[in-house]
């Protein structure tokens, strides 16, 4: 007979924010298998990257990779939450129900560093070195208001895809 696993719970400033009903049904253990578990805790990383409050490019990248995960109708989110044994609407609704309390937030900080990543990958495969040109000083410009902008919260709620 197989030990059975322990599943490692997300913090309780996670669960709070997230609230009582998708807690409870996350911290659920009927049935699951530790295939479940891996996969609830793959579901609990990509929700702890969309509460990063750190500014710097790296933790601006997480944030918004992970919000577009869950917001973004992605096929790979839905198996994720299936394989946790949660469902991914479920999910998605204590996500958004999360950002319109204003418990998960963005700042401009984090919408300028996703955007300079944008047009990096953008720029890595340009050929012409014409457009090439024109996306580096894009980039120069958006870099100088990530780093030197001011960082206030962003007071729209984004309930999409971040482009």
């Amino acid at each position: 007979m197989a030990a059975k696993t322990q599943f490692q719970p997300p913090s309780n400033e996670f669960l709070k924010k997230l609230g009582y009903k998708f807690s409870k049904s996350l911290l659920s253990h009927d049935n699951c298998t530790s295939e479940n578990y891996m996969w609830r805790a793959v579901l609990i990383n990509a929700l702890e990257d969309t509460m990063i409050t750190r500014t710097d490019r790296k933790s601006a990248t997480l944030k918004v990779r992970a919000h577009n995960w869950i917001m973004g109708s992605c096929p790979d989110f839905d198996k994720v939450c299936n394989w946790a044994m949660l469902d991914p609407e479920f999910v998605c609704e204590a996500y958004t129900g999360a950002i319109k309390n204003k418990k998960i937030t963005f700042r401009t900080k984090h919408l300028y560093w996703h955007k300079y990543n944008m047009l990096f990958f953008k720029f890595k495969n340009t050929y012409d070195n014409t457009k090439k040109k024109i996306i580096k000083n894009e980039m120069k410009a958006i870099r100088k208001e990530a780093v030197t902008g001011l960082c206030v919260m962003v007071t729209n709620i984004y309930l999409s895809v971040i482009t």
